[in-house]
């Protein structure tokens, strides 16, 4: 989870894909939505995964209560959250968001080329019991 499912829980999302086991559930999801960027999506091509079916949605849209894990990936996820019947479940792990950035072509590349890494390490460690539910 994060703001805007535009850019951080898409990554997660993606990466989540990847890494997690094939019988593993994943979803992404924000507070509100926004497209996913062309910045987000081509950062993540540069490293072999296609964000192709992935489609926005808001928190509303899910049963937190059928999760085993929620990750938030922004204060405002974090804060906003809704209650969850057992709040163990929860992972704060906020982050700078990439969309965030002001600079140069460059530099605005390299911030997302980081939360891309960032992420896919957070993602990495949950999948190797590294990060649980309650930490």
């Amino acid at each position: 989870m994060c703001t805007a499912n535009s850019c951080r829980s898409q990554m997660a999302e993606a990466w989540a894909r990847h890494i997690f086991p094939a019988d593993w559930t994943v979803a992404s999801g924000g507070l509100l939505t926004y497209r996913i960027t062309e910045k987000t999506k081509h950062t993540m091509m540069e490293v072999g995964l296609d964000m192709a079916g992935q489609k926005t949605k808001t928190i509303d849209g899910f049963d937190l209560s059928e999760f085993d894990l929620v990750v938030t990936l922004s204060k405002e996820a974090g804060l906003y959250l809704p209650a969850l019947d057992n709040p163990d479940r929860h992972i704060k792990r906020p982050m700078d968001d990439p969309m965030a950035f002001k600079g140069d072509p460059d530099e605005v590349r390299a911030a997302f080329r980081t939360g891309r890494d960032h992420i896919r390490g957070i993602v990495q460690a949950i999948a190797d019991g590294e990060i649980v539910a309650g930490s």
